[in-house]
This record gives C-alpha cells, structure tokens and sequence, in this order.
C-alpha cells in the first residue's frame, strides 16, 4: 500500500501538512526547490532551519535538480500516494510531478494560467469575468504607452513572478512610474531569477478580501475568508496592518465568492488549494490574484482550528485523498467557531530600539494566541517596513467573546497609528515633567528603568485595584497629556 506523500517545500503554514500526514499513518516526504542564489534562497534557508528544528520524527528530504528528469525519477521510485504543493516555491515543481506521475493535481498545462498574473487576467477576460487590465513591460517607453492607454495614473507595478508583497509599488503619475520601474528593473528578485520580469496593472480602489478555497474534480469549495487592513505610509508604501476573520456573509461576501468560485474554475484549477486576493469596489469584485497553495503567513493550525473548527492543510489533505469527503465539506455551509484577527506589525521608519512594550502588553491580553515580534533582547534595530517581509512582528487573536478579542485587536492598531513608541523605543515609557524641580528619585528610576518590567507592574496594578500611584507617581501621570493616555491604554488592556 502507498504510504508516502510528498509536500513541494513545506514552509510558511504549508510545514502544517507534514504533522497532518503523520497523524493519518502516512509518511511525509520532504522535496525542498530548487532556488538559485539570491534573496530568496537566503531567506528560505533560514526559513528551512526553524522549521526542520521541530519536526520530531525521522522524515526524508530530497532536494530538487535543476534536471527535472532527475527529480521526477527519483520522486517516482518513491511511489508516493500524493505530490501536495506547500509554499510558493513549490507550485511549479509540485503541479507537474503530480500531473506527470497521475497523481491528483491540476492540469501542468494550465501553469501559465495559474502563475502568470499577465496570462491569468488574460484567461478571465476571455472567459467573461472581470478582470483587470494590465501588461508586462520591458522599457520606460512601454511603462508611458500603458500609461497612456489606460488614461489612469493610479496604477500598480509588481513583479510577474513574486510573493510577499515584495517589489509591489503603487503608483500615481508618469514620475513614479518611471522611478520604480527602474528601481524593480534592477534590484534582486525574490526567486535569485536572472530576468526580472515585471507588469503594470490598473489599480483598483477598495476592501481587500483573502478567498481560500479547495478544489476536487474541478468543485471548489471555501476554506476561510479573511478582509485585509491596508494603510499607505508616509514613504508612499502600501502595508498590511492585519486581517479580519469574516464570520457572517451578506450579499457581498456571497457575490465574492461566486465569483472566487468562477476565477478557480477559469484558471484551470480542478484539484488542490487556492490562496486568492481579490479587491471588491462600486463595480464588485474583481480577482487581484491568484496564487495555486495554502494561505502563507504561518498562519498556526490550532488558531485555524479555534476560528473554524478545522485548519486548511487538514481539509487540503484530506481532500486530496477522499473525494467524497472533499464532497461532504463543500455542502456544509460556512460557519467560523469565532472571530479571530490577525495583527501585521509595521514600523514608520528605520530605528534603533533598547525597550518593548508590545511583549507585556500581548501577554496580558485574553485574545492573544501566538505571534512573533521584534523585540529588545532579540534585536537593537527595526527597519522601515515597506512589504509583508520587514513587517516588525504578526500575532494572532482569537477568544470565545468574539467583542474582546475586536476591542484588543482595536487597541493594537490604536498604539501602532498613535503611540509607536509603547511598541519599540530606544526611549523611557513616559516622557519626563518639564518642571526639573518634579524630577525625584523615584521618578528618575522609572524613565530609567525596563519598559517591559514597567507596564506588567501597571497592568497587574489595575487589575488588582490598588493603588496605581505606587507604581507611577501622580505628578509623573499628569506631567503631560501623553503620559495620561498610555496609561488610559494599559488600564484598557487590564480589562
């Protein structure tokens, strides 16, 4: 009986497969991808060894040849029962091993239609389905003829082969336009590939929404549904600042994913996940696009789990094996356990850091479920982020009072937007009086102590109803308006 499956690089939440196909009686097969040197490679390096560093069983890894020959004689005399794709790196390799040993998959045929964001706007407008009107373009001239051609100057120029938001620029105007073309046309590409390839798209305006969805005999059926919070910095960067699990569907959420139903099924997408970015304005919805894995972001099973009652490498597994109970889970309808969030850190500018309030402050808060951050201990240093891959920290929150967990959620973007220094800080908590002569002893030790130690003693304080003047003296609290409303803040967080 066929007991191996093999997952195309396993990394971001995709690693989750590997336990899934433990706990079914299988035996998960690593096969890494082939990434020429460059940023990528360095990145999935790292990346690779966090994560082998908790797998706790004997597991086979197998590195991609450039020959793919070689490769596909090697994964066939494993007789696996499953090629399952995981990250980003592993679409293409994964999609035509699965096609070419007969395995459940998509179609290789399609790739093009399935990666090539040129090619799969392309393919929706031949089907009928809004799309978004874009090209590739090689040279300044070509960046000024779409620019003309579309009569737009809010446009979007990405790389044709990227991940993470890297590269992304949004762009209003001739200069812009010019100026990012050359800086992409230059600079590294995430994937080490020689030629950077890139295109220019009509931007469209609106809510942007994640459709995960898994699809069996050409039926997809809805993972999870996720609505994204954007912000444009200062440096004319467009940042994630997180993800709202969506919980009740309207007549717009429906309309959406109809439509993210009619995308998959135009794209050629018969058999596995879709990770799919869609942006909804006064026109509908309309696919930004499409990505052929599971959701990245490391996204922890167990939170999926409390949120949905289930984890999307789970039901992709299980999909993938059992037909009919990828059959039973697409006639049930959508019902999240609860309301989670997703809370993308970023910071407005490069900085160098010696305290951070956000470890307490997360640990002290009921919703708080895991996550990562840059802290002081970690790191002396912060850079300004401008992607999804120099964000400062992601955590994720989720509670049975699905109100505690928005309120929290709503104090974190309220402290990233108007108190970035609660956060990360080569500064005291509070800012010193302006009266010398209020500076005593105690005082001093407290704008010269851990920042840290400092707020858990004031949220432990309030909780228990003592005496906050103990811990932060009266005059150091009304020495300004600042200084009142982070402890407003923390006083919110003790509940």
């Amino acid at each position: 009986m066929k007991r191996r499956i093999v997952v195309t690089e396993p990394m971001s939440t995709a690693f989750s497969f590997l336990d899934d196909i433990i706990q079914r009686g299988y035996e998960p097969v690593i096969l890494e991808s082939y990434i020429p040197e460059g940023y990528a490679r360095r990145l999935m390096d790292e990346e690779r060894k966090i994560k082998y560093s908790r797998i706790n069983y004997p597991i086979t890894i197998i590195k991609e040849n450039p020959d793919y020959e070689v490769t596909l004689r090697e994964i066939q005399s494993l007789d696996p029962l499953l090629v399952l794709v995981g990250g980003e790196e592993g679409v293409i390799i994964g999609t035509r091993l699965a096609d070419d040993l007969n395995l459940p998959g998509n179609p290789y045929k399609n790739i093009a239609k399935m990666t090539q964001k040129s090619v799969m706007h392309n393919t929706l407008k031949e089907a009928g389905l809004r799309y978004i009107q874009g090209e590739e373009v090689n040279s300044v001239n070509d960046c000024l003829s779409f620019l003309e051609k579309t009569e737009n100057e809010d446009i979007v120029l990405k790389h044709v082969h990227g991940v993470a938001s890297v590269g992304v620029h949004m762009i209003h105007g001739k200069e812009e336009l010019i100026a990012a073309f050359r800086q992409e046309k230059t600079a590294e590409n995430m994937f080490g590939e020689k030629e950077n390839r890139l295109m220019l798209q009509e931007r469209i305006l609106g809510e942007e929404y994640i459709v995960n969805t898994i699809s069996r005999n050409g039926v997809p059926a809805l993972t999870s549904l996720f609505r994204y919070y954007k912000l444009k910095t200062a440096s004319g960067f467009w940042v994630y600042r997180g993800l709202e699990g969506v919980t009740e569907i309207g007549n717009k959420e429906k309309e959406l994913i109809e439509y993210a139903f009619n995308t998959v099924r135009a794209l050629g997408i018969t058999d596995g996940p879709v990770h799919g970015e869609y942006m909804i304005d006064k026109y509908g919805p309309v696919l930004i696009e499409a990505n052929c894995r599971v959701m990245g972001g490391s996204v922890p099973s167990g939170f999926l789990d409390k949120m949905l009652g289930y984890h999307e490498t789970s039901v992709v597994l299980d999909s993938m094996l059992d037909p009919d109970f990828h059959r039973a889970f697409q006639q049930k309808p959508y019902h999240p356990i609860r309301k989670g969030y997703i809370k993308d850190f970023y910071s407005k500018k490069d900085k160098d850091i010696s305290s951070s309030g956000i470890v307490p402050i997360l640990i002290n808060m009921k919703s708080f479920y895991s996550g990562w951050v840059n802290n002081a201990g970690l790191t002396d240093k912060i850079k300004e982020t401008i992607d999804l891959e120099t964000e400062t920290g992601c955590v994720y929150l989720i509670h049975d009072d699905s109100e505690s967990t928005k309120k929290e959620f709503e104090i974190l973007m309220l402290i990233e937007e108007k108190y970035p220094e609660l956060l990360h800080s080569d500064s005291p908590l509070f800012l010193p009086p302006e009266d010398d002569s209020n500076l005593s002893p105690e005082i001093l030790d407290i704008l010269h102590g851990d920042t840290e130690t400092l707020i858990n003693d004031i949220i432990s304080c309030y909780r228990k109803g003592s005496n906050i003047n103990q811990i932060v003296p009266e005059k150091l609290i009304n020495a300004n308006s600042y200084n009142r409303e982070i402890m407003d803040i923390l006083k919110r967080i003790s509940g």
